[in-house]
Order: structure tokens, then sequence, then C-alpha cells
């Protein structure tokens, strides 16, 4: 193997070992694994109960259909007695007279025969008894007709005139006869009628063992059975036999009754009841199917609707963990035999509290479909019982999740379980109505929907916090936990790095006020505005804000010194909030809240101290990158916006709104919204609400500059003095904003700096 082969399979076990790493195969394996789980619990769940039965024992349990089964043997002999309740159909057959007359005269010339031969005998008479040998030659006379012994010796000891008037006689009242219906099987009716016919004339010896034995060989049926008409008839009567049918939860076998008969085993091997081979794959198949349906549409919907989280393998595992689980627990309810129940609102209400309200009512759905088929398959009832169910959970729900879409906190969990345990039960009560008449118990039901509901509540309290620390999540509930004041970062802020605290305080405000005008949660935007800047904790006085009453000592470095030093706080953030094991969406925050922009301050002045040529500005730049989030975008807005309008001076709330919207264009124009989801309209909004903001922060105040000034507010304070309104002269008007550098304030840091 040469150099180049190693060097290509080097090249595809490299492809591989990406593409095994790329998020797309983890989601890949994240979705197909969960969804072999849930097949399995589903699978696993409805495999019914195998019970070791023989024929004739006395049953020893009740065991009811888990499904609607034929009971075949019964069905089928049932379609036996209709089929042989049927008159069979005939049809006139032409030609039968003749066929009779001729075999008839065929009869007569052989017993004719026979009767020479023994008039060739020696001492023959009337009365002559003939030997044995005699006997059997004479029968291997005939071939049309069987006579037994003694019918061949009435035969040859009969005179030639009785035979003549005998065959005479049969040959009248046969043409006779055959002029009516002789019907097939009632040849011996029509025997027998002409036998009492021609009885008056023919001597009875004759008549018995003669003419008899004729009438049955020669006659023949005019009106035979049509066959395919009976069949037919036969076919009819036997479709229209309704099947046997134990409909769902009928009992097939009732515990000490009777024996077991072979009907029963057959339906019980049919269902898979039995410890036979022999398993019913229908349920399964259905299953399979039915799931595999569910959980693509589920995946289709979460991509399209909610691609945040489809493409955020954390959340995605997070989602999947809690449909399993939920599952589990309502495959527990199935065991006790307590269906309804089940915590099926588990899931939409753990998945809003932790992942949003959008994937909570796709899930809700899907997780309706299958955990009630899963619940009511083998049951009692189970069109009804998935109908109720399916019904309370989508309807249930879809209302928890909304209740809970703006708040969930612990409070707002328990009165939307409330709510819902009454909004199931109600459902319950309702489809019952018009689907059922057993009162009692549609509301035994509901009572059980109720309990269920409760369940889930209190499972959702139980479960979030684990959930979140496990999966270190952003709920609102955990942010809400971070934007406490005695959160240790934010303590450490207060005390080392009281300036930056404070500026983190109003930037977090900016970023809530402004995530609530363009309709946003405000909670993360404001974690992320008190927790943007904590990498300035590792150097708190190289920044302005920390800086009091002495110089600032980042004059004394060179220009690239201070940028680094100033760039370092977002790696520095970044690694405290990773210590302190901050969302990873805070992590994002920090870690983008200057984007890549350019410390522009120190880099124009490495420009003035050694040229533009000799200067590369990629040193000057922070290492993040764009936000590609609407709330990293805030920060970066918010952060630039409060540290360049504190340069202001008694500014107009107008002039705070331009100066915010030179500031939004100056940021567009550099690149770093090119990823965050904001429209025009919102960074309008966002520059409205931070203005409104900020001019209550840096709000004009009235200065007394002259002694006569200082003594009136001294005379209107101790109140000596009525109130008047003052002189307009002495009235200050707030400075204008001229000429201003928006370029030395192009984000915090350069303007602290």
């Amino acid at each position: 193997m040469n150099k180049a082969d190693i060097a290509n399979i080097n090249k595809k076990i490299t492809t591989v070992k990406n593409a095994i790493q790329s998020d797309s195969f983890k989601r890949l394996a994240i979705s197909t694994f969960g969804s072999i789980v849930i097949l399995f619990i589903v699978l696993a769940a409805i495999t019914p109960i195998r019970y070791d039965l023989r024929l004739g024992m006395v049953p020893n349990v009740t065991i009811s259909a888990s499904k609607d089964v034929v009971d075949e043997i019964t069905t089928e002999k049932n379609k036996f007695i209709a089929a042989q309740n049927v008159t069979p159909t005939y049809k006139y057959q032409d030609g039968v007279t003749e066929q009779v007359l001729l075999k008839l005269n065929d009869i007569k010339s052989e017993l004719n025969a026979v009767m020479q031969y023994a008039a060739t005998l020696d001492d023959y008479s009337l009365e002559r008894k003939f030997t044995p040998e005699e006997l059997e030659y004479a029968s291997n006379m005939l071939k049309s007709i069987s006579l037994r012994n003694f019918q061949l010796q009435s035969l040859m000891t009969t005179s030639q005139e009785d035979f003549e008037v005998l065959f005479d006689a049969l040959k009248d009242t046969i043409v006779n006869t055959m002029q009516t219906n002789i019907t097939q099987g009632q040849e011996n009716t029509a025997i027998n009628s002409i036998i009492s016919i021609i009885g008056y004339k023919t001597e009875i010896n004759v008549l018995q063992n003669i003419a008899s034995p004729v009438l049955k060989s020669v006659i023949l049926p005019n009106m035979v059975i049509d066959q395919e008409a009976t069949d037919l008839a036969k076919q009819t009567a036997m479709e229209s036999v309704d099947p046997v049918v134990y409909k769902q939860g009928q009992n097939i076998v009732v515990k000490g009754e009777g024996r077991i008969r072979e009907n029963q085993l057959k339906m019980l091997d049919s269902l898979g009841l039995l410890n036979t081979n022999k398993t019913d794959y229908s349920s399964y198949i259905g299953a399979v199917i039915l799931v595999l349906l569910s959980l693509v549409s589920l995946n289709l919907c979460l991509a399209y609707a909610c691609p945040e989280l489809y493409q955020d393998n954390k959340r995605l595992l997070v989602l999947y963990i809690i449909f399993i689980l939920t599952l589990l627990l309502c495959v527990v309810t199935r065991l006790i035999d307590f269906i309804y129940l089940s915590p099926m609102l588990l899931v939409p209400m753990l998945l809003t509290v932790l992942l949003g309200y959008m994937p909570a009512l796709i899930t809700n759905i899907v997780f309706g479909v299958i955990a009630s088929y899963t619940l009511s398959i083998g049951g009692h009832n189970t069109s009804l019982d998935v109908t109720f169910l399916l019904s309370s959970s989508i309807v249930a729900g879809a209302i928890s999740a909304l209740l809970l879409k703006e708040n969930s906190r612990r409070t707002n969990v328990l009165l939307t379980g409330f709510i819902s345990s009454i909004i199931s039960a109600a459902t319950i009560i309702a489809s019952g109505i018009m689907l059922s008449n057993d009162i009692s118990l549609i509301l035994l039901n509901a009572a059980l929907a109720s309990g269920g509901a409760v369940l889930a509540t209190f499972l959702c309290i139980g479960l979030q916090p684990p959930l979140e620390y496990m999966f270190n999540l952003p709920t609102q509930s955990r942010l809400i936990e971070l934007s406490n004041p005695t959160q240790p970062l934010l303590h450490r802020l207060l005390t080392e790095a009281p300036g930056t605290y404070h500026h983190s305080i109003i930037v977090a405000n900016l970023a809530e006020a402004a995530a609530e005008a363009i309709g946003i949660s405000p909670y993360l935007p404001r974690v992320g505005g008190y927790y943007h800047d904590i990498g300035k904790l590792k150097r708190p006085l190289y920044f302005k804000e920390n800086q009091i009453n002495q110089d600032n000592i980042l004059d004394e470095n060179e220009p690239q010194v201070s940028a680094t030093i100033i760039t370092a706080h977002i790696r520095d953030g970044v690694a405290l909030a990773k210590q302190y094991r901050l969302p990873p969406e805070v992590q994002a925050i920090i870690a983008g809240h200057h984007g890549n922009s350019l410390v522009r301050y120190f880099y124009s002045k490495a420009v003035e101290q050694h040229g533009e040529e000799n200067i590369n500005d990629a040193d000057f730049r922070y290492d993040g990158y764009p936000p590609k989030s609407v709330e990293a975008a805030l920060i970066m807005l918010c952060d630039t916006i409060e540290a360049a309008v504190r340069t202001l001076k008694h500014p107009t709330k107008e002039e705070i709104n331009d100066f915010i919207l030179k500031l939004i264009q100056q940021i567009i124009d550099s690149g770093q919204l090119r990823n965050a989801p904001l429209t025009m309209a919102d960074l309008y909004k966002i520059a409205q609400s931070c203005s409104t903001v900020l001019y209550g922060v840096f709000h004009e105040r009235i200065e007394y500059p002259s002694p006569q000034k200082k003594k009136r507010l001294s005379e209107l304070l101790s109140n000596k003095n009525p109130v008047k309104k003052p002189p307009e002269n002495e009235t200050l008007s707030p400075n204008p904003v001229k000429n201003i550098d928006i370029e030395a304030k192009e984000n915090s840091d350069n303007a602290e700096a």
C-alpha cells in the first residue's frame, strides 16, 4: 500500500469521523434512538398476557376479548346448517321416458333369455328347483339387471304368459307415470306407485321378485337437481349467516364456569392469548405504523415551526426524554388498570416551562395520539377510550401550554394544573354524553382524568428543577433566579466592579424594555444584560467606569496592549460563565455582545502613533462573532447605546432618540447585525424603548450656578417664601447636541476607555 492509498484511507476516516461528530448526525441519532425507545415501550405495553389452557379444562381465570374476534367454529356450524336447510332447485330433463322404455326392453330380452335357458334344462317344470350352478349360469346371462337367487328361481318358474302380462302392464304404467314429474330422490315413491297400480293383475310372487327389481333398474327421474343453482342458493344462504363475534371486552371464558370448548380455544389463540407459537401480528404492525408516522410528523413539524429547538441537540434530547418518561408513567397506569389516571398533561406542561409553548403544543398532539392508543388497546372499550383520552389530552394540554406561555412560575403551574384538571374532566364528560349512556362510568373516568392532571402538575413541579440543572436550560424560573442580586457573580460585580454593575443594570433595563417592545420574552435579555460584562471582574480597574478619582491606567500602555486588555473581558466572561454554569444562551450573549467589532479608540490611537500601514486591524478586534439570536443582538445594541448616550450632556428626548438611531445605523453598517433575526421595524421599536428608558435615567437637571439661585433654592426648601415661577431668563435650557462623534462611541468599552 503506497502513501497515496494511505492518504485516501485517512481522508475517508476523517470524513466519516467529521460526519459522526456533526450536529446533523447527532440530531439524527437522538431522533432515531428516541423513536426506537418509544416504539419498544408501545409494543411492550400492548403485548397481551398469555394463558396455558387446554380443551375440556375448567377455566381458572376470566379472559375477555382484547379486540373484536370472530368465533369461527360456531360461525362455520351455523353456515353448514343454513346450507343444509336450502331446498334443492330442480330442472326438467328431456328424453328420460325413452331411456326408461329402452332399458325396459333390454331387461325384458335378458330375462326372456334366462327363461328360455331354464326351459332347456332336464326335468323342467314350473315347480322345479334349480341347482346353484344353474342359478349362477342364469345370473351371468344378465347384464342390465342383477337378481338374487330366489328372484332367479321365481323368474325361471314363471310362465311366458304371466311374463308378458307383467311387462305389458309395466310398460303402460311406466309411460303414464313418466308423464308426471319424477323428482330426483323420489324414485322409490314412483316405483311404489307403479307396483300398487299393476298389483291387482300380477301375481304376488312375480310382482315382488321380478317387477320390483326391474323397476328399480329402469326408473329414472325426469326432474333432476340443478346443481349449479342449488350450490348458488347454498352459498347465498351461508353468506347470509352473520358471523358470531365476541366484542372487545366481552368474556370469552369465565373463571369456574363450564369447560373450555374448542371454539373458545380457537378465539383465544387467534388473539395471541395462549401459550402457543401463534402471535397476533396485526396489532404490532398497526402500532409500528402509527408510532413511526406520528414521530416523523413530530420531527417535520418541529423542523418547520421550531427550527431553533430542532437544531439544538440538547433541547431535542430533553424533548424526547420528557416524551419517553411520560409514556412510561402512562404505561404504569395501564398496568394498574386506571388508564384515565395517566399524567398525559405532563408533556405540554413540562415542555412549556422548559422549552417553550410552541414545541409543547406540537408534541402534545403527537403524544396524545400515541399514548391514547397505547393505553386503550386490549381494554374493554378501545374506541371510546381512545376518543376520550385523545380529546382530553389535546384540549387540556393546549390550554395548559398557553396558560404557562408567559408565566411558568411554580404558583402559576399549580393554578394551571387546577384549571387543566377541570378542563380534562369537562372534556370527557362532554364526549361521554355524546358517545355513551353509562353515566356512572363517564363520571368515574372524568374524576380519574382530573386526578391525572393534578398528578401531572406535581410531577412537572418536581421534575423541572433537576432537568433545568442537568441540561442548564434558561427557563423562566432559572432566569428569575439568576436575576437575584444575591447571585455570586452579581454580588462580585457590585462589590468589585460597581461601575460595571451599574452599567449592567441599566443595560438589563434597556434590554428588558426593548424585548417587550418587539414582543419577545424579556427574561433572557434582562439576565444577559446583568451578566454580559462579568469578564471585567478579572481586571475591573482597567475599565473607565470603575476608575474613581484616578487616571486611566490604559493610557500608560501601548494601544495594542490596551486593546488586548479590553477585548480579553469577552474570553474572561465566557470562562466565568462556564465556571458558574450559566446557561449556554447567556454564554452566547457574553461572547457575542461586541461581535467582531473594532476597538476604535485604541486603533485610532495606534494609527496616529505608527501609521495605518503599520497597523493590523485584526489586533484591535474582538474575537467574538456577530450575534445570531435576538437576545444577543439586543444586548449589543443596548450596551452600545447606554455607554454612548452616557457621554451626552443634558440631551432632550428627541436628541437621545436621534442619537440612538444613528448608533443603530452605524452598527448595521459595520455588519454586526447581519446574522440577527431583527427587522427594521424591530430596530425602530428598540430605539424608541431605549430612548424612553434613558431619558428617565439621564433626565435634565436644573442648575443654580449663582449665589442668588442657591439662596432662592434654600428659601424654597425651607418654605419661607411662596413658590414662584422663575423668570424666563433664569430657566436653563438643555444644551443641544451638535457634531456628535459617533465613531468615538461605537461600543461601551471604547467609550469607557
